[in-house]
């Protein structure tokens, strides 16, 4: 009698756990239905929220994506994607990186908050934002930073200084110059600025010029398409240690040339780590998250609130871990960030990429670790850096430094 009970608690507990599983995966396929809008193949326009423009990011790419010129990759969707990055195709087989630039929670609250920020009525809509008046100067205070009143909570998105008003210059290059459309391009430029910046800043400095960031598609609602890259490079710290160094050879040009390359403008990155940074198969290097960032016009004329500008600014010691001044930047012509941000990314507390340097390398090459070091902690980053550019160049044409091989 026992054991035919124990049998029949076994059974009901084998079919919950069926039920369970064949419920769990009903969930699943049917949300992908929902989600990419039939059994034939994914639908991308599902995921633009065209329907909050324009509370978006533009249109540019719609055409494509609704032609089906641009398709998801369903071998990598998920429907629990908390990032809101997918991946797809166009038609020539390129592969494509599409992402919602926020989590879902961050574009709720912005919604929530939408008609409250613009002073409309709670239920207001979207499109009402095109009878505002008072855009520009919605655009300036995103971006602003008070000199004489420092923020005291951490900055996100896109910082504009030493003066907001620069931005204008920034974002010129973003507008058709078109009467019509002028008014929805500037509430798609304040929508990124209160969102994420990264499609302006992929305009500004394209990859076209030589920029080490993805090669930009447009975007559609708020979804923006980019050329998929590489891998991070922190999955790819097993590979041989030369090749490392190629890494660490392109981030410090890169932190030169977001420091230097462009005209008016220096670009200060916030957000330096190696999953930030991917690679490709020529190990060619490109930076994938440009959410965070101080841009700093050179050219602007001074006021009194800036005696120190033609001084150039030496990151302090400000403790361990990857810390820096914004206020200190901002009254600056010129900062050493970048080149410190790239030396402790190579060489800090965090996961150091060239890290553990190889034994041949030490013994061959001493001065190596003491120049990341002194980049690191030293004053002038700038000679430092340039010295370490020259080093790796010199290690790279060695065909005994080139023979080291994976040290982790």
């Amino acid at each position: 009698m026992n054991e035919s009970y124990n049998r029949m608690l076994l059974r009901r507990r084998f079919c919950k756990r069926v039920v369970l599983m064949l419920t769990a995966f009903s969930v699943s396929f049917y949300a992908s239905v929902l989600l990419f809008g039939g059994f034939k193949g994914p639908q991308v326009m599902r995921l633009t929220d065209l329907n909050r423009c324009p509370a978006c990011y533009g249109v540019t790419v719609c055409p494509e994506l609704y032609s089906n010129q641009i398709t998801l990759d369903s071998n990598h969707w998920n429907m629990f994607n908390a990032k809101n990055i997918y991946y797809g195709y166009t038609k020539s087989n390129r592969r494509v990186v599409l992402k919602k630039l926020a989590h879902d929670w961050e574009l709720r609250e912005f919604d929530d908050k939408l008609c409250d920020t613009w002073h409309l009525k709670h239920s207001c809509k979207a499109i009402e934002l095109l009878n505002m008046t008072n855009v520009d100067e919605k655009l300036l205070k995103i971006v602003e930073f008070n000199l004489t009143w420092p923020d005291t909570e951490p900055r996100k998105g896109l910082v504009m200084c030493p003066y907001a008003y620069s931005l204008y210059d920034l974002i010129q290059s973003l507008l058709n110059n078109r009467r019509e459309s002028y008014k929805s391009e500037i509430i798609n430029i304040w929508t990124m600025l209160s969102i994420n910046p990264e499609p302006i800043i992929l305009q500004v400095i394209p990859k076209s010029k030589g920029w080490p960031v993805p090669p930009y598609g447009g975007v559609c609602g708020r979804l923006e398409v980019v050329g998929h890259e590489g891998e991070p490079l922190s999955t790819l710290l097993q590979v041989a240690w030369h090749r490392k160094l190629k890494y660490a050879q392109k981030i410090l040009d890169a932190a030169m040339d977001f420091t230097f390359k462009h005209d008016r403008f220096r670009f200060y990155l916030m957000d330096w780590s190696l999953d930030n940074i991917v690679a490709n198969g020529k190990d060619e290097i490109t930076f994938v998250d440009l959410e965070d960032l101080v841009v700093l016009d050179k050219h602007i004329l001074p006021k009194k609130d800036l005696p120190d500008w033609y001084q150039r600014y030496s990151r302090e010691l400000m403790g361990s871990g990857f810390t820096f001044s914004i206020e200190n930047m901002c009254r600056h012509h010129l900062s050493d960030h970048n080149l410190w941000a790239a030396c402790y990314v190579l060489a800090g507390d965090d996961n150091p990429l060239l890290y553990p340097i190889p034994k041949e390398v030490n013994t061959s090459r001493p001065h190596f670790d003491r120049l990341l070091s002194t980049c690191l902690n030293g004053e002038d980053r700038f000679r430092t850096v340039s010295k370490l550019q020259h080093v790796i160049e010199e290690m790279l044409s060695d065909e005994k430094i080139v023979g080291v091989g994976a040290v982790r």
